[in-house]
């Protein structure tokens, strides 16, 4: 399974893609685990995966859209919530996304406006995901 993720680009987005019409969103347990003026990172336990370092997770984000930040976001456009499937590198504190899905309205309600492409390239965590990365990675 890990190779032919590896040699198909579409792959990861068609799993993604398959992943979030077969599971109701409803049926998650969404847990809080971080939250600024802008945004509140969700995940679903249920999802977390771990082998070796590498750690992966539905991430659901909650956009405020009264945020200053929601303009240049593109809220409008975009929706006021996300599901990314989220792939850490435990190890070595590295982020990469399984791609993902934007939300009309909050909590994935609401129609689904469009999907987005993982990415298969590693990048340092970024910082609006450093609760989620502590929660995911923590040692049991």
């Amino acid at each position: 399974m890990r190779l032919l993720l590896q040699t198909s680009m579409k792959a990861p987005v068609v799993f993604l893609a398959a992943a979030l019409a077969q599971a109701p969103v409803s049926a998650a347990e969404w847990l809080l685990v971080s939250q600024d003026g802008f945004s509140k990172i969700y995940i679903d336990p249920a999802s977390r995966k771990i082998a070796g370092d590498i750690a992966s997770v539905a991430a659901l984000t909650d956009y405020d859209p009264r945020a200053p930040e929601a303009a240049s976001f593109k809220l409008s456009e975009k929706g006021l919530s996300e599901i990314e499937s989220v792939r850490l590198d435990c190890g070595r504190r590295q982020y990469s996304s399984g791609g993902g899905r934007w939300f009309a309205g909050q909590m994935a309600d609401g129609a689904a406006r469009s999907d987005y492409p993982a990415k298969t390239a590693w990048s340092k965590v970024p910082s609006f995901y450093d609760g989620l990365y502590a929660k995911v990675c923590a040692k049991n």
